[in-house]
């Protein structure tokens, strides 16, 4: 029963992290083409439900028996603070210049709610570390499908100018890649086989790149150096693993159709438009030097406007787009900060200094992997998505602190050593 219930539980936080607001009825559609919000429609609904139930059985099993070395612990400073923090943003509402509108981003925040504390509710009584080897193994398993796809979809030439599958955008895309990358470097840390999983990293690096997302790319190279950081990798494993990768990745570029697309990314989205990029009214070329944002920098303007405008308690929830000055601002704080104010950004910052502070008490148990991925997805909600996109971010810090469990070894320093047996003494005592 123990294993079912982890199991499921990986699993359904997997679906949760990787769904967003995807649905059966997004399936045919072009790359960023509009499509109508039906929350039956969309995965996310019945994962949640199904988290909550998963939370059920955990309160069942904390009751039946005590806590065991190595499981799974509830961490109430973090609820808390998170739940204060979507609370707050969700009354916001009551003072927002169309609460019917902000209604569904209201459903938002509660499912991101009702997932973050299910989480922990139905980690109870489970083993910390098959808790992670069940989640990590569903993203790795579903991003490299995801992975297999794109990379038929660039064969056959129809991958167009930015890379993405299944209806989604290339930023949405890129983050898939990089929780793959993680995915694998999580295994590599555990189980070893560096020859399967630094191949695998390697692999959704490239593909991040295909998709010439340059938030997502600077996100995946946080969440890494989160990785090495936490995991303290020995210098001559780490070297071990540049050197992998690096083949990996001249391999692809030289002897596979990959390497032109590749390189056509890394110069149009990362050279030229990044360091090089030149425009001037109506198109014509000019001789000034400019950073291509994608138009974030009008959203950015608009969201600080908005944010000096209502300074205390922000413009309400949802007023961004209620107001006509687009969809969302594309960065957490910013959106945060304009319709939450500064006590929304101030409860936001709340909520990531209790992380930290769990960080610091049970960084003997923290998994790097896991840590890596919320860093990964909290420096690409600065570039992409809305406070929604970001609920990765909230589960993936609950998920490191509750299954933070001091004991498991990596695969580098080898199996536990055996305990000695106890000798008997010459007057009979053990």
């Amino acid at each position: 029963m123990s294993w079912i219930c982890r199991t499921g539980l990986g699993f359904i936080a997997a679906l949760y992290v990787l769904a967003g607001r995807w649905g059966f009825h997004r399936l045919g559609l072009a790359v960023n083409e509009e499509v109508d919000t039906n929350l039956i429609q969309e995965l996310r609904l019945w994962i949640v439900l199904c988290g909550v139930l998963l939370a059920a059985v955990g309160l069942f099993h904390r009751a039946r028996r005590d806590a065991r070395p190595g499981e799974a612990r509830f961490d109430p400073p973090l609820i808390a603070s998170l739940l204060g923090f979507l609370g707050y943003m969700g009354a916001s509402t009551a003072w927002s210049p169309d609460p019917l509108f902000s209604l569904t981003k209201v459903a938002d925040l509660l499912l991101v709610g009702l997932m973050c504390v299910g989480f922990a509710l139905a980690s109870l009584r489970q083993p910390a570390p098959r808790v992670l080897d069940a989640f990590w193994t569903a993203v790795v398993a579903a991003t490299g499908v995801l992975a297999l796809t794109a990379v038929k979809q660039l064969l056959s030439g129809g991958g167009g100018a930015r890379l993405a599958v299944m209806g989604g955008g290339p930023n949405i895309f890129a983050r898939l890649m990089g929780l793959l990358a993680i995915g694998a470097l999580y295994f590599w840390y555990w189980r070893g086989q560096a020859w399967l999983w630094i191949p695998v990293a390697a692999t959704g690096v490239v593909l991040a790149l295909l998709t010439g997302s340059r938030g997502g790319t600077a996100a995946i190279i946080a969440g890494i150096t989160a990785f090495f950081v936490m995991g303290r990798i020995p210098l001559r494993r780490l070297l071990l693993l540049l050197l992998l990768a690096t083949v990996a990745v001249t391999g692809v570029v030289s002897f596979t159709p990959l390497g032109d697309a590749l390189s056509q990314s890394v110069q149009e989205r990362f050279l030229r438009l990044t360091l090089n990029y030149e425009t001037g009214a109506g198109g014509a070329s000019s001789n000034e030097g400019k950073v291509y944002l994608s138009g974030r920098d009008i959203l950015y303007a608009r969201a600080i406007q908005l944010g000096k405008d209502h300074p205390v308690a922000g413009a309400g929830l949802a007023a961004f787009p209620a107001l006509r000055l687009g969809v969302y601002p594309h960065n957490l704080f910013l959106e945060v900060f304009c319709e939450g104010g500064a006590v929304g950004l101030l409860l936001l910052a709340g909520v990531l200094v209790t992380f930290v502070r769990s960080v610091l008490l049970r960084r003997r148990g923290m998994d790097g992997a896991t840590l890596g991925a919320a860093a990964l997805i909290l420096l690409g909600a600065q570039s992409s998505g809305d406070l929604y996109d970001a609920r990765a971010l909230f589960l993936l810090m609950v998920m490191a602190s509750v299954t933070a469990a001091p004991g498991r070894r990596p695969a580098h320093e080898g199996p536990p050593l055996p305990q000695a047996l106890p000798q008997p003494s010459f007057t009979g005592a053990v």
